[in-house]
């Protein structure tokens, strides 16, 4: 059985099944709320040295606002126990609310600092827990304090209901290459089932098959690199298929061609506007982009024009706070909105292809009239260049992006105005699914392989197909082995692998 997990921290591991169960802290209380304050300032103090993750736990227990709460609860006629379940329950449901991935990560470290001040008043051990070599750990959520008490060597890999890649066992799990999936429906895991986690993938096999035991082995191979490298585009029935790889920084693009890629399905540019505290100038974007056109060579280079917008944002560019951000200006939009700073960014890669095979992929593409006016202005920077006296390639590919509903529907008429498509699945899961990405609320909705999205492919595979161009997916479905499987049996055309040592797998998967 394969459970898709909600996100995971990248690796692979495999190992029986440790369920890791806590229930709710009970009992009356052997020691004051005095007492147990201080006897868990002793213990964080003492492990703060070894982690920051620590001493960030020991400045949640010495923060005025939870010790006030607790005392007010007291005072209200609750228990010690009670008081401190009260006082987290409100700074958890504060923290919450708050607009920032991170902080609301934090919840889980609130948590941990109350449940553990609730043990020490209800005289709970906490002792070491007796893990067996090569497990898995499956739980509900796992703190800080947990793997404080594990011999993280015997941990193969987490397992989770809850959590956020952003959280600090997720941190603590990253540094010492444990794999973790996170949203993950347990319930189907039992104490002692052969778990394995598969965190590029972002899936787990429960008492795998046989076949499923063999995608897996490849993924094991790649990830300690055992597996072959393959240096040409691949044949499934008699079609080509061509790997390329994802990559935010030419780093990436470097990485991406020594692991087999046939050249990059998804340049993200935005990495190059958010990790600068001004917009980037022409000159600048063009030397990054040229650097990844000549470790390219004559494959291609899919360079996606700035999609800054939804979850990304630049605090040098004046953007109006909106309350669905995924629904508004972002990608193209954005880009049109701000013509003069489009332009900036087209010059930089219209000059960046004389020096390799460069495309252009244009984000959250809905009309015809996006990509007329987009063609538009690439006439006008190429008049803007040729004053200038500055070389340039005249015909660059231009593809448009299909992740949205209305991409989808206009197909037929976009793909006769583009030179080829790249379907987004993150995003088309979302709209499609109605399904934030990045709510666990609604994590089992968002399903690249529910039939309907699953259907949006095969449509818009057939008008790619129609119009005599080409389709490839971008999205992390594209790493997925078994919707690999589905994808080429489509028709499509490429798949773009956001991992390089998925790359190899993805290919030996459609050779056989």
């Amino acid at each position: 059985m394969i459970i898709k997990s909600g996100a995971s921290i990248s690796g692979y591991g495999s190992g029986k099944a440790f369920r890791l169960c806590r229930g709710n802290v009970t009992g009356t209380h052997v020691m004051s709320i005095d007492e147990a304050f201080d006897a868990e300032r002793e213990r964080l103090s003492a492990l703060s040295g070894e982690s920051d993750i620590f001493q960030a736990h020991l400045e949640i227990l010495e923060d005025p606002m939870l010790r006030d709460s607790v005392e007010e609860h007291i005072s209200g006629g609750e228990s010690p126990l009670e008081a401190v379940a009260s006082a987290c329950s409100e700074i958890v449901s504060m923290f919450s609310t708050i607009d920032d991935e991170y902080l609301r990560a934090r919840v889980d470290d609130v948590k941990d600092v109350c449940r553990n001040l609730e043990c020490r008043l209800a005289g709970k051990s906490s002792g070491v827990l007796d893990i067996p070599d090569g497990a898995v750990v499956v739980a509900d959520e796992v703190f800080p304090s947990d793997t404080s008490r594990m011999d993280l060597s015997k941990v193969s890999a987490f397992v989770t209901r809850k959590g956020s890649v952003t959280s600090h066992v997720c941190i603590i799990a990253g540094a010492r290459g444990i794999p973790v999936a996170l949203g993950v429906d347990i319930d189907k895991i039992a104490e002692g089932d052969y778990v394995i986690v598969n965190g590029d993938a972002s899936e787990v096999a429960v008492n795998p098959s046989e076949d499923e035991l063999q995608k897996f082995e490849e993924c094991r191979r790649v990830n300690e690199g055992e597996l072959e490298i393959i240096r040409e585009a691949v044949e499934y029935r008699g079609h080509i298929v061509n790997v390329y790889g994802n990559a935010g920084s030419v780093e990436d693009v470097a990485k991406a061609i020594a692991a087999g890629a046939d050249g990059i399905g998804l340049f993200r540019t935005e990495f190059v506007f958010m990790g600068s505290d001004k917009y980037p100038t022409e000159e600048e974007q063009f030397a990054i982009y040229r650097e990844a056109a000549l470790l390219c060579g004559d494959r291609p280079l899919t360079i996606r024009t700035m999609d800054i917008g939804g979850d990304k944002a630049l605090p040098y560019l004046s953007m109006e706070p909106e309350d669905n951000p995924f629904l508004g200006v972002r990608g193209i939009r954005l880009c049109l909105a701000n013509p003069d700073l489009f332009k900036i960014q087209l010059k930089a890669i219209l000059r960046a292809g004389t020096f390799g095979n460069v495309r252009i992929l244009i984000p959250m593409v809905t009309s015809v009239g996006e990509i007329l006016r987009v063609r538009e202005i690439i006439e006008e920077c190429k008049a803007e260049l040729s004053s200038e006296g500055k070389e340039f390639a005249a015909g660059i590919p231009l593809g448009a992006m299909v992740e949205t509903p209305a991409s989808v529907f206009a197909g037929a008429s976009i793909a006769e105005k583009v030179d080829f498509f790249s379907i987004g699945t993150n995003d088309l899961t979302q709209y499609i699914m109605a399904a934030d990405r990045g709510n666990s609320g609604v994590s089992q909705l968002y399903n690249p392989k529910n039939p309907a999205v699953k259907n949006a492919v095969g449509m818009v595979v057939s008008n790619a197909h129609n119009a005599g161009i080409k389709a490839g997916v971008c999205g992390e479905a594209a790493s997925d082995p078994e919707y690999a499987e589905f994808l080429v049996e489509t028709g499509i055309d490429s798949l773009s692998i956001s991992a390089p040592r998925l790359i190899p797998v993805i290919k030996h998967l459609i050779r056989k």
